[in-house]
Parts: structure tokens; C-alpha cells; sequence
């Protein structure tokens, strides 16, 4: 697959006019009110909650299907396979943030650079090397803006997941504003250099305004509300149009993604129901969102394996074809670009 044929496709999917504008309305409609408003930390704290479990939990409930659409990763000979080696890498992360939190939360970090910024970029079809660049450099904006902007809020939190108070840091705390101007800069300027000579001004333009929308949202929302307007609205909500080229079924393929993930989705909800209900009845609300946290890193990471094997397919890796009844079979050989197109969709 050429940069150029995926430049000189129509938008779809996510990327379709339709769906990016409102979604890039709602976002810069929350950084203006933002401006105007002070939300209440419980009302941030249950924002964060609902999208996670709205929009957050659904987008990864259907792994075992698209793993099964793609052959992999883990033992996808039978459901109950997967999930025992899915489980086992949840479990690994949930041990790691027992035995050394400060390590779990670097690790964290890192991941969600990774996986945010490929989640978000991986459509561009860059050669690996400017991709990974790219990727990068956008999932250190998303990451380390709100962290950074707003470090005074953002520093109790993360404090209880392990990595100190990084409020009380001189060289950032006071220094907050350069910093935060290096992230944005760094994104501008790697996205244009690495690009700008690949992609039609059209994806450049969205782009661009993409990153500008998310930036404002960034410097001006609370943490809390910047991160679930991201993550519900342009990560979880866009990886349901990538689930809907994969295993989709039926003519209205996104539609019945939900539906597939409505069991798992139960179940998840149900866990994060008995988490938080814990923590209202031993008078520690202050632990609700660390504790999120936590379980999203849990989902994460074994997560982070399927997605990786879902934009291998796109490259040309894998290709899946889903039988009459929905169930995903897979195969090799050439991607049916008819399904997947060269972004989410």
C-alpha cells in the first residue's frame, strides 16, 4: 500500500464530514465553555466514569472477535483460550501496579503515547519509520498536555498512582507554559515535516485543525473532562468504525458491533460498578479515578496486541473475511480495501 493511495481516497468512516465535524464542534465547544466555567471535581470524576463505561469499555469488548478475524494475537483456536491469555496480561498489569506502581504508571504512560497516537495516525499509511514519528510525537501531545497544562490539578492524581507530586517540581510546575508550547510545537512540526510532501492538503487541513481542536481543548478543560471528551469521543468512538470494516455485519456494520459488544460490556460495567461503589462505601471517593485508571491500563495493554495486529492487517499482513453469519474467519493474502480503507472507517 503507497501513502499516495491512501491520500487519494475519500474520507470515511470517522473521517467522513458527517461524523469529525460534530465531534470537532463538541470538543471546541467544551474548551470555550471551559474558558467560562469551573466544572466541580465530582462532576469531572463522574464524566470520566460514564464515558469509560459508555464508550471506552465497548470499543475494546469485541478484541476476541477481532483477534479471531485476524488470526491473532494470543490463542484464538477458542474463545476460552483467548480470554485465559487475555486475562493473564491483565492480571500482569494489575500485579505490576502492586509490586511497583511508579514503574506500572511510567509503563502507562508510555503505552498510551503508543497506542493513542497510532490509534489516531495509523490512517495516514506513512512508511514505518515517519509513521512511528508521527505517532509518537501526536500521543506525546495528547498525553502530556493536560498533564502539564494543568499540573496542579492533575498532580494529586497522579501521586496516588505512584509518581510523586509533580506540582511540587520546580523545573515543570514553574515552567509549565514552555512546556507545554514545546509539546505543541514538536507536533506541529514533526507532523509537517514528516507529511506535508505525502498527504493531500485536504487530510493535512483536518489535520490540522484536528490537532488545533484538541490543543484548545487541552489548555483549557479540566484534566479529567479533556481526557474523557478524547478518549470517548475521538479514540473509543473512532476504533468503533475500524471494528465496523472488521467485523461488522448486516447494513449498518457499526450498529452491530455494538450489539456484539454489549455482553462483555456488561460484565466490565458490572466490575467498575462493585470498584466504585467500594470506594463511595469506605469513604474514599478520592481513589475513584486512580483507580479507573488503573483498570483502563489493565484493558490496555492486552488490548494494545489486537489493535497492533488490526493496522498490520491494514498494511497488508492480514486480511479478514467474516462469514454470512458474523462470525470472523481469517485469511492471508492482499486486504480487501473494499472493507477496510486506509483509516478507521
Amino acid at each position: 500500500m503507497t501513502t499516495s493511495s491512501v491520500a487519494e481516497r475519500p474520507a470515511r468512516g470517522f473521517h467522513r464530514a458527517g461524523v469529525w465535524v460534530p465531534v470537532t464542534a463538541v470538543t471546541l465547544a467544551v474548551a470555550v465553555a471551559a474558558v467560562f466555567t469551573e466544572t466541580p471535581g465530582s462532576v469531572s470524576v463522574a464524566v470520566v466514569v460514564v464515558v469509560v463505561a459508555a464508550l471506552g469499555i465497548p470499543h475494546g469488548a469485541v478484541d476476541h472477535l477481532a483477534a479471531a478475524a485476524l488470526g491473532g494475537p494470543f490463542d484464538t483456536s477458542s474463545p476460552r483460550r483467548f480470554a485465559r491469555d487475555y486475562l493473564l496480561a491483565m492480571l500482569g498489569v494489575g500485579v505490576l501496579w502492586l509490586v511497583a506502581p511508579t514503574v506500572a504508571l511510567a509503563g502507562f504512560l508510555v503505552v498510551s503515547v503508543h497506542h493513542f497516537g497510532q490509534s489516531d495516525l495509523a490512517y495516514l499509511g506513512l512508511p514505518p519509520g515517519r509513521a512511528v514519528a508521527v505517532q509518537w510525537s501526536r500521543g506525546l501531545l495528547l498525553i502530556g498536555l493536560p498533564l502539564v497544562a494543568h499540573v496542579e490539578s492533575a498532580g494529586p492524581v497522579i501521586e496516588r498512582l505512584g509518581g510523586g507530586d509533580p506540582a511540587s517540581w520546580a523545573w515543570l510546575a514553574d515552567w509549565w507554559i514552555l512546556w507545554s508550547a514545546v509539546l505543541v510545537v514538536q507536533h506541529v512540526a514533526i507532523g509537517w515535516a514528516l507529511t506535508h510532501g505525502d498527504i493531500d492538503r485536504p487530510t493535512l487541513a483536518r489535520e490540522a485543525v484536528t490537532a488545533a481542536a484538541l490543543t484548545a481543548l487541552f489548555l483549557t478543560a479540566d484534566p479529567l473532562i479533556g481526557f474523557a471528551v478524547y478518549f470517548g469521543l475521538w479514540h473509543s468512538f473512532a476504533h468503533l468504525f475500524v471494528l465496523g470494516d472488521l467485523i461488522g455485519t448486516g447494513p449498518a456494520p457499526l450498529r452491530s458491533v455494538v450489539g456484539l459488544a454489549a455482553p462483555l460490556t456488561a460484565v466490565s460495567l458490572l466490575g467498575i460498578a462493585v470498584v466504585v461503589g467500594g470506594a463511595v462505601a469506605a469513604g474514599r471517593t478520592d481513589l475513584i479515578v486512580p483507580l479507573t485508571f488503573v483498570f483502563v491500563s489493565m484493558l490496555t495493554v492486552p488490548h494494545l496486541f489486537v489493535v497492533e495486529r488490526i493496522w498490520g492487517a491494514r498494511a497488508g499482513d492480514v486480511v479478514s473475511a467474516p462469514a454470512q453469519d458474523g462470525t470472523p474467519t481469517p485469511t492471508t493474502g492482499t486486504p480487501n480495501r473494499s472493507r477496510t480503507g486506509g483509516g478507521p472507517s
